[in-house]
């Protein structure tokens, strides 16, 4: 069975060969998907990370991979440990099933309508939510301005974080946030000194 395995943050360029092992090469053509940095990650010291956003997003087109695995079952579960998520934390479409799993994150139309142009048995993605109001520490909603705040609140091994996740994030990712970030001078500098340490 293929399995198409859409992404568009650090499944792209952040290396794990026990996930990447699975999948083909990425392709830069999937669906227009709305997306924002509005998910706070504990993983990367509380920087904030790409998430399926339609409230405050932006329509970005993704990219996708071709799992090598031979059931979506391996492919999904390949994405769950990559992406450290539950199997509701995971959202599935099947082109040609009878109905889709109720129980699983609801399915964006780009995605059906994108999927249903392919030969695809299964579409899988990371569903993690949007998780900024419960867990920045001023109980705000999102929006660029408290997600700025947010940031240059952070540790400094935090904010090295966030703004290695936006610079490496893929070029046709654009944001309302990704843009008032990259005009900031200290977010620039930050990039930028870290791009002039030795290699070692």
């Amino acid at each position: 069975m293929k399995t198409a395995i859409i992404g568009w943050g650090s499944l792209l360029w952040d290396d794990r060969p026990q996930f990447d092992q699975h999948h083909g090469a990425w392709y830069f053509d999937g669906p227009l998907l709305q997306l924002e940095f509005s998910r706070i990650s504990i993983s990367r010291q509380r920087a904030l990370t790409l998430v399926l956003e339609e409230e405050h997003g932006a329509q970005c087109r993704v990219a996708y991979t071709i799992s090598k695995r031979e059931t979506p079952a391996l492919a999904i579960q390949d994405l769950q440990i990559r992406e450290n998520a539950t199997l509701a934390e995971v959202g599935v479409y099947q082109p040609h099933a009878i109905a889709n799993d109720p129980s699983l994150p609801s399915i964006p139309p780009a995605i059906v309508e994108w999927a249903d142009q392919t030969d695809f048995d299964a579409v899988i993605w990371t569903a993690l939510p949007n998780n900024f109001r419960d867990l920045n520490e001023r109980g705000e909603n999102f929006s660029p301005a408290s997600a700025i705040a947010h940031i240059e609140s952070l540790c400094e091994v935090g904010k090295w974080k966030a703004v290695e996740y936006v610079h490496r994030a893929p070029e046709f990712i654009r944001t309302p946030l990704r843009s008032e970030l990259e005009s900031l001078d200290w977010f620039a500098q930050m990039w930028k000194d870290s791009q002039d340490l030795p290699k070692l």
